[in-house]
């Protein structure tokens, strides 16, 4: 039985993106989740609510990615360490 997306905060949401690099955080109207796949930001697996999305959003591990194809959501992805 699936209940849906959960809302978390954010340190485990870094985590859950750490293990899944393939995963991001999206934006839209001031709704925060994480997808597990960057590339379909339509699926959420995560929620999160706006001040842990805030805390979450300015971890240096993650970085913005500018040119989505959705007008108006934002998404983060972990950073590629080399």
């Amino acid at each position: 039985m699936n209940a849906g997306p959960r809302k978390v905060d954010a340190e485990y949401a870094i985590e859950y993106l750490q293990e899944h690099p393939e995963a991001g955080l999206c934006c839209e109207d001031r709704r925060w989740w994480i997808t597990p796949n960057a590339n379909e930001t339509d699926q959420q697996v995560l929620l999160l609510d706006v001040v842990e999305a805030e805390r979450l959003k300015d971890d240096p591990r993650l970085r913005l990615v500018s040119g989505i194809a959705h007008a108006g959501r934002s998404l983060w992805v972990v950073r590629r360490m080399t």
